[in-house]
C-alpha cells in the first residue's frame, strides 16, 4: 500500500524515542523478564517431530522455535497437551503465510479446499490442518473452538489481501480510518490467540471474559504491532498498522506509535478490570500470565531486535 513518508529518519534520536516508548509500556504492564525455551521444550521437540517431513534446512528450526516460544511463554500455566496444541496452531499460521508469499495462487483455493477435502499434492497438509482445528472442540467449548477455527479462516484471507498486487500498490485515502486495523485483524489471527487464554481446563467460564474479548484480541494484535515497530523500522518496512495508522490519522509516525501504545494499555487495564469485577481469580490469573508471557515471547526471539535497546529500565 502507498503510504506518507516517515518523520523517522534512521538516527540515533529516533531509536532513543522507540526505547522510551518501549520502557513506559513494559513498566505498565510490570514485564518480568522471561528466558528462551530451551531445546529440551516439549513443545519444540514435539514440533521437531510431527512436522520432520518439511525440514528442508535453518528456516525450519527458527519455525519451531518461533512457534513454540508463543505457545510456552504466553500459555505456561497451561497442560502439556494445550501448549503443544497452540504450537501447532502457530506453526501452521507461519507455513500458510510463507505458502501465500510464494505460491500466492495455490493459497487463493487454500479455504476451499480445506473445505472439500481437497486431494492435490497439499492433501496431506490440509488434512493435518482440518485435523488440527478439530482438535479444538475437545480442548475448548463449542463457541470458542468454532471462533478459533473462523479466526484461522480469516488469517487466510488476511494473507492473501496482503499478497495482492492491487492492494500493495493501492494508495491509501485519508477517509479510510478503519483500514488499517481491519487489515491487521485479519493477519495476526489473535481471537484465537484471545479465546486460547482460557481452555476447559481452566474451568473458566466465558460469561468471566467475554465482555472483553475484543480488547483482549485488540490488546493481541497491538502489542506485537509495537515490539515489531523496532525491527520492521530498522529493516526499512513501512507497509505495516503503525504506518498505515499515521498516513489516515494525518499524524506524524512517531505520534501514530504513541497513540497504539495508549490503545495497548487502555484495552489491558479493561481487561483487568472486567476479570477483577468477575471476581473468578482463575481468570485473572490466566490473563496475567499470557500478557508477561506475550512480553516475553518478543523479548526472547532474536528476530524482534530487542536485545539493542539495551535492558528496559
Amino acid at each position: 500500500m502507498v503510504i506518507a513518508s516517515s518523520a523517522f529518519n534512521n538516527s540515533d534520536s529516533d531509536v532513543h524515542f522507540v526505547k522510551k516508548i518501549y520502557t513506559k509500556f513494559v513498566r505498565h504492564l510490570k514485564y518480568q523478564p522471561l528466558q528462551p525455551i530451551a531445546d529440551d521444550n516439549v513443545s519444540y521437540q514435539a514440533l521437531q517431530t510431527e512436522f520432520a517431513q518439511y525440514n528442508t534446512g535453518a528456516w525450519f528450526d527458527a519455525l519451531c522455535r518461533e512457534s513454540a516460544s508463543m505457545a510456552e511463554l504466553s500459555y505456561s500455566g497451561h497442560s502439556d497437551e494445550v501448549r503443544i496444541q497452540i504450537a501447532r496452531y502457530t506453526w501452521f499460521l507461519i507455513y500458510v503465510d510463507d505458502l501465500g508469499q510464494k505460491f500466492p495462487d495455490r493459497l487463493l483455493n487454500f479455504q476451499k479446499a480445506l473445505m472439500t477435502e481437497n486431494t492435490s499434492p497439499e492433501g496431506h497438509f490440509l488434512k493435518s490442518l482440518r485435523q488440527h482445528l478439530s482438535e479444538y472442540y475437545r480442548m475448548f467449548d463449542p463457541i470458542p473452538a468454532n471462533c478459533i477455527n473462523l479466526s484461522a479462516m480469516d488469517f487466510i484471507n488476511g494473507c492473501l489481501l496482503e499478497q495482492m498486487p492491487k492492494i500493495q500498490e493501492m494508495p491509501l485515502s485519508e477517509a479510510g480510518l478503519s483500514w488499517p486495523y481491519f487489515l491487521r485483524n485479519k493477519t495476526g489471527s489473535a481471537q484465537s490467540y484471545s479465546f486460547m487464554i482460557f481452555p476447559k481446563e481452566t474451568g473458566v467460564d466465558m460469561t468471566a471474559y467475554i465482555q472483553v474479548l475484543e480488547d483482549l484480541t485488540l490488546y493481541t494484535n497491538l502489542t506485537n504491532d509495537i515490539l515489531s515497530f523496532y525491527k520492521e523500522y530498522l529493516a526499512g518496512e513501512r507497509n505495516n498498522y503503525v504506518y498505515n495508522r499515521a498516513y489516515v490519522s494525518g499524524k506524524p509516525v512517531y505520534e501514530a506509535l504513541q497513540d497504539v501504545v495508549n490503545d495497548t494499555l487502555k484495552a489491558h487495564d479493561r481487561i483487568t478490570k472486567a476479570l477483577e469485577f468477575s471476581g473468578n481469580e482463575k481468570a485473572l490469573a490466566c490473563w496475567r500470565c499470557y500478557v508477561n508471557g506475550y512480553l516475553g515471547f518478543h523479548f526472547t526471539l532474536k528476530r524482534y531486535r530487542l536485545d539493542e535497546l539495551d535492558r528496559l529500565e
